[in-house]
């Protein structure tokens, strides 16, 4: 089976169709894992379009669509989003963006890097994790019901179901999910999520918040239970041993141990006895009873489920008075569902939940479910008392709240080592240390559970109370920074007073003048009235006080009379200040007694309501049916999308507004217009208006009439002025069965470009009736289906559903013919009646829908590799019916198909500002760039796939559409003049790419071979990680050694490295300095090493690659030995030895005879030449070796081998220039045939 096959979702299989669309390095590194150029995950997202996403060497990434395949052009958005120093690149197609935008979707499900980051790529997840949430009760019955999904848990708390969608059954669950309309979900679902991860975010500690006192007033936190979710517990440790009363696994280990060493460290400093030193670190609530839930795994993270599911143990079961969270997610506004599980569990049983703010350390980054409203979220302070710089801060992303509320030491704390881990820095067999929100969160969950025990009958909200009111400042930090202070837990076990809430925060909306109030309540539990002063202080974030008119109090003072309450209210004033956030504290003292309540309050800027209108090419004023109207802040890439119904608020600001509007005109194909005003000025209440039939049709002609296919990518792209990072809009289409329509009005602007991208081929599949008037109609592979190359004219007919009954009415015998079948048709039904047809003597099937909905055969993969007895194609839309129409006059049917086609053109037109007025784009071949390319060593079952992109409006535009090309064959190809990119790879992902870079002048020719062996290392250009961008492939930097060897290059040097995500690529990578191992890893010429001071460095890599399609260079292994000059950064000095055999296209070689083996050996860092080499061969898979005879050239060596007569040879090569040196071995180098 193809790839294309085993990979499209779906009953249909059309070719391969991606647009790549390039976006701008991010603002900083990702992780160190992030592999090198030239490897690329592939992601299927919910609504079963295929994502291929890649890093370049400059760092940017590559986002290549693969859409399914229903015969309909293509629309997306797509945009990046920075926060706190980490840029995730989002890919909306056009038919979610509604969902997105009214809330049903989570906008996570599109976030391409972030689902690659977080596990859900193909190659490691082929299961899509969602939450789907239900208005009231019964989601599992109703979540079961979509296609392909297995329901894995359920969480009533939020009406909530766990489920994992196959992807392969992608596309058949959008479009149940969708069948309804573009912003209605089926079966009543009010919103999915995505099934995120979370991750889990003593000596002088304890003291610092003041639990000495605590303990000598009799509080030890006796009697009450503190639940710690995280990653297990280590309950043989003496400092928790016996204190582990409840105990649960959500991880899926099927116990609670804890492999990680987290979970062990928090528990123990918030209820640890200390046992294993005396005492010396002990915890804050040292007799409190723990209950453990293991939400994260051993790894350190869990999914957003796993952790709700353990909230609802610890507080319905277990009944947990508090709850510690030392872990998070993302930055949220409190809406997501961890969130929510906080405060309707916080509700519901009375229970304390304790979260970690996160560890992002910059303003507007608590994580969550830190977010949440009733959540005691904990920001970190060092033991000198300043706040910890990883530390996250408020407000509230989306409202300004004041998040955290209060913080404790999580600076270097020294607590309880879980047995066989390593987290944090080891101090001895017992101890670790280690710094984080997470170590401040059990110092406040231990000060919780004093509390708890002090006063049994308090709520929740009584105990968060007493904790903010009595926090200590924080010197030169507010209270978006660390709340009210650090947790002194002496002061708020004598507390003499309480306020509620602890905090309060006010969101004035704009235009409102109207005041809002507030109220804290006081409450005196002791035998004498008090009177405490009052005094608000408000100030910005930047530390200066708020205008003295945004907030006022209801009096200067209150008394609290003994055993009862009294009320002050707070005035908040909308207009009364700048636009912002502003937080401060309420302070109610009277010398002795003190309380403290934080305030915050959101002044929000100027937002007016725009509408928009659009005028369809039929005429008619366009819905929400017919496309989308978006606005796009040009200085911070803001986006809102525009309603044709209602209006949206937005601020004021210049913007690029961009419509995408379909007209589907009766009997004809579908029109598609994108126009644009690159410069629309927001000041006051407006409508943005687009009329599209002011659009010019885009059209390309050539001279060569074959060349009529290919597909095409029309984008406009905006510009961000913050971080330089380019937001895109596009449409793919097949030109053959869409116009496309384009324009732009208003201003022209700089940040703003417009570019359409042509790849022109010959038809893969196509098919006319040949009647009075000669028509194409759109069809597609089905999958399963047979697809060798064929042409044929043959008749038609047509046989109802291709029932056994129908058929023996109709005479099939040499024909193609022509059925119809309702969406819920089985896959084993569809094909018995392909199996139907052939009985009766049909040549080809052709199958439409009956009742426009998907084949609920794509819930599974056939157990068959070619299930489809015949060619079996399916015709699209609305031609269905008319195709049977037409069958049933038994008309002549022409079908061609091909493998490949014998032209491809490559073309970019970019267009800065505007979309030009002339679009029809004449094409002469003798203008462009022609390239012979040799695809060397592909099968026509596994063809090459290639893909480009030229440099274009300051970033990288392309038809990067990864289509088959000539297998082991050469191809004269066409591009337009500019610097071009060629990626050339496998059907198989695992397999990596071929990357090459050439500057293309208009009318000269240029050859190129493409993955030519021998395959092996060779250090050409510059990669991306998350050491830094476009760097040598092993370089060193600073303090640091990083490794990415490009196993898989081929004989012209275009690079290619292993990619061990894939499970395929297995080896090891060693640095040894001055004879020393430095540290292994366990992956092929992967490695970020610790840069010693040392002389001589050796460093030994090898991978293996096992698999059916990969049959040469199965085995490499190099040992080099250099040094390191003694300067800041560089390329390591490393030497390759590279062989160029004269292959022919099949990569075979001549066997039986003497065989003269061209031999360069470049060094990384420069023109550095080997002073001597010699190569040995194996006959036998490097079971024995001989020596080859070896001579100098005038372009390096001649290395001369006796070839056997069938079989491999393997190649070893040593090299060295007196101070580097390297052995290379590859095993089954070449082949004979």
């Amino acid at each position: 089976m193809n790839r294309r096959s085993r990979t499209l979702a779906g009953l249909v299989a059309l070719t391969t169709v991606s647009a790549t669309l390039a976006v701008a390095p991010p603002a900083t590194a990702a992780p160190a894992t992030t592999p090198g150029a030239g490897t690329y995950h592939q992601v299927t997202l919910i609504t079963g379009d295929r994502v291929r996403a890649g890093q370049r060497a400059d760092g940017s990434w590559s986002l290549t669509v693969e859409p399914v395949a229903d015969g309909t052009a293509f629309g997306y958005q797509q945009f990046p989003v920075t926060q706190h120093g980490r840029t995730d690149w989002y890919l909306v197609p056009n038919k979610a963006d509604r969902l997105v935008g009214e809330g049903l979707l989570d906008r996570e499900l599109f976030n391409v890097t972030g689902l690659i980051r977080q596990g859900f790529d193909d190659a490691r997840s082929p299961a899509l994790p969602l939450l789907v949430q239900y208005p009231e009760a019964a989601t599992t019955r109703r979540a079961a019901e979509l296609p392909g999904t297995t329901v894995r848990r359920e969480l009533p708390s939020l009406n909530m179901a766990a489920v994992e969608e196959k992807k392969s059954s992608t596309a058949e669950f959008w479009r149940e999910l969708t069948h309804q309309g573009p912003s209605t979900l089926a079966g009543g679902a009010r919103k999915i999520w995505l099934n995120g991860k979370a991750k889990a975010s003593l000596d002088t500690s304890v003291p610092q918040v003041g639990a000495p006192a605590a303990w000598q007033a009799g509080f030890t936190g006796k009697g009450t239970t503190v639940a710690v979710l995280d990653t297990g517990i280590d309950d043989t440790h003496p400092d928790v041993a016996g204190k582990v009363k409840h105990s649960k696994d959500f991880s899926g280990k099927g116990n609670v141990k804890d492999g990680d060493g987290h979970g062990t460290h928090v528990a123990a400093t918030a209820v640890g006895s200390g046992a294993a030193e005396g005492g010396k670190f002990k915890g804050v609530a040292p007799e409190a009873d723990l209950a453990v839930g293991k939400v994260l795994d051993d790894g350190g993270s869990g999914s957003f489920a796993d952790i709700i599911a353990g909230m609802e143990w610890a507080a319905a079961e277990v009944k947990a008075k508090v709850i510690s969270m030392s872990l998070g997610g993302g930055p949220t506004d409190g809406s997501d569902p961890m969130a929510q599980a906080v405060n309707t569990l916080s509700r519901k049983h009375n229970t304390l939940f304790v979260i970690a703010a996160g560890n992002a350390g910059a303003p507007g980054s608590v994580s969550s479910p830190a977010s949440a409203d009733l959540a005691l979220t904990v920001g970190s302070v060092t033991k000198g008392g300043g706040r910890s710089e990883f530390s996250s801060q408020g407000p509230r992303v989306g409202d300004g709240a004041v998040k955290p509320e209060i913080a404790a030491p999580g600076s270097d704390i020294v607590a309880a080592r879980a047995t066989g881990t390593a987290m944090g820095q080891p101090v001895n067999e017992r101890y670790t240390k280690a710094s984080g929100t997470s170590m401040a969160t059990p110092h406040v969950a231990g000060g919780a559970a004093i509390l708890a025990q002090q006063h049994p009958d308090w709520t929740a909200e009584q105990i968060k109370s007493a904790l903010v009111s009595t926090a200590v400042p924080v010197s030169g930090n507010g209270v978006f920074s660390v709340g009210g202070g650090r947790m002194d837990l002496g002061k708020a076990v004598g507390a003499k007073a309480l306020a509620s809430p602890s905090v309060v925060n006010a969101f004035l909306k704009w235009p409102s003048t109207k005041a809002e109030t507030r109220t804290v309540t006081y409450t005196n539990p002791g035998t004498t009235p008090l009177t405490l002063n009052l005094k608000l202080d408000l100030a910005d974030g930047t530390g200066n006080p708020a205008p003295a008119g945004l907030a006022k109090l209801s009096a200067n003072s209150v008394t609290i009379p003994a055993g009862g309450k009294a009320e002050v209210g707070i005035t908040l004033t909308p207009r009364a200040a700048k636009p912002g956030g502003y937080g401060g504290v309420l302070t109610a003292s009277d010398g002795s007694t003190t309380v403290r309540s934080l305030v915050g309050a959101s002044e929000e800027g100027e937002h007016y309501d725009v509408n928009a209108k659009a005028i369809r090419q039929d005429g008619k004023p366009a819905t929400e049916q017919d496309g989308s109207v978006t606005l796009l802040r040009h200085q911070d890439g803001a986006r809102y999308h525009l309603s044709f119904t209602g209006s949206t608020r937005v601020p004021p600001g210049v913007y690029s507004a961009i419509a995408s509007i379909t007209t589907q005109r009766p009997g004809a194909d579908q029109t598609i217009a994108m126009v644009a005003n690159p410069e629309v000025k927001i000041t006051k209440a407006a409508t943005v208006s687009f009329d599209t039939r002011q659009a010019r049709r885009v059209k390309v002609s050539g001279d060569q009439p074959a060349a009529r296919s290919g597909y095409w990518l029309s984008q406009m792209r905006q510009r961000i002025k913050d971080n330089g990072l380019t937001y895109s809009f596009g449409w793919l289409l097949n030109p053959r069965f869409s116009e496309y329509y384009s324009h732009s009005t208003g201003n022209s602007s700089p940040s703003f470009g417009y570019a359409d991208n042509f790849r022109l081929e010959e038809p893969d599949l196509e098919l006319f009736t040949e009647g009075a008037q000669r028509q194409e109609i759109p069809v597609g592979w089905l999958r399963g289906s047979p697809e060798d190359p064929v042409s044929t004219k043959v008749p038609s007919v047509y046989a109802g559903g291709g029932t056994v009954e129908e058929l023996a009415k109709v005479d099939a015998k040499g024909k193609l013919v022509v059925i119809g079948l309702p969406g819920q048709t089985t896959f084993d039904e569809v094909y018995q009646r392909i199996r139907n047809i052939k009985a009766a003597g049909g040549l080809i099937a052709g199958l439409y829908v009956t009742d426009d909905q998907p084949f609920r055969a794509g819930e599974r993969l056939a157990k068959e590799e070619n299930p489809a007895a015949l060619p079996s194609v399916r015709v699209f839309g609305d031609y269905g019916p008319k195709f049977a129409e037409y069958a049933k006059t038994g008309g002549q049917i022409s079908l061609t198909t091909r493998r490949s086609s014998k032209y491809r053109y490559e073309l970019s037109f970019p267009s800065p500002g505007k979309v030009p007025a002339k679009l029809d784009y004449p094409v002469k071949t003798a203008d462009l760039a022609a390239i012979t390319m040799a695809y060397h060593g592909f099968s026509e079952a596994e063809p090459p796939i290639v893909g480009a992109s030229v440099e274009g409006l300051g970033d990288r535009l392309s038809t990067n559409w990864f289509t088959g090309a000539v297998a082991s064959a050469e191809r004269v190809e066409h591009y337009t003049p500019g610097n071009w990119e060629i990626n050339v790879g496998g059907w198989y992902g695992a397999s990596g790419d071929l990357v090459g870079k050439l500057k293309l002048e208009a009318g000269k020719s240029y050859r190129q071979e493409w993955n030519k062996a021998v395959t092996g290392p060779a250090f050409t250009g510059t990669t991306s990680n998350g050491v830094g961008d476009n760097h040598p492939w092993a370089w060193f930097k600073a303090d640091l050694i990083d490794v990415t060897v490009p196993w898989f290059s081929d004989a012209a040097g275009h690079p290619r490295p292993a990619d061990p995500g894939w499970g395929i690529d297995k080896g090891t990578t060693t640095l040894f300095a001055d004879g020393k191992e430095v540290a292994r890893h366990n992956a092929p010429g992967r490695g970020v090493f610790l840069r010693e001071r040392a002389t001589q460095y050796r460093l030994e890599s090898d991978v293996s690659r096992d698999a059916p399609w990969w049959t040469t260079s199965t085995k490499i292994s190099s040992v080099w030995t250099f040094g390191i000059p003694r300067v800041e950064t560089g390329a390591l000095p490393l030497f390759n030895v590279r062989y160029a055999p004269p292959v022919n296209l099949r990569n075979l070689a001549p066997g039986d005879r003497e065989f003269a083996i061209p031999v360069t050996v470049p060094r990384q860092d420069g023109p550095a030449e080997a002073t001597s080499l010699t190569v040995d061969y194996s006959v036998d898979d490097g079971a024995t070796w001989q020596q080859a005879k070896v001579d100098k050239t005038a372009s390096g060596w001649t290395a001369t081998v006796r070839n056997p007569a069938k079989g491999f040879v393997s190649l070893r090569g040593k090299a060295s220039d007196g101070t580097s040196s390297v052995e290379q071995t590859v095993l089954k180098a070449y082949e004979i045939g």
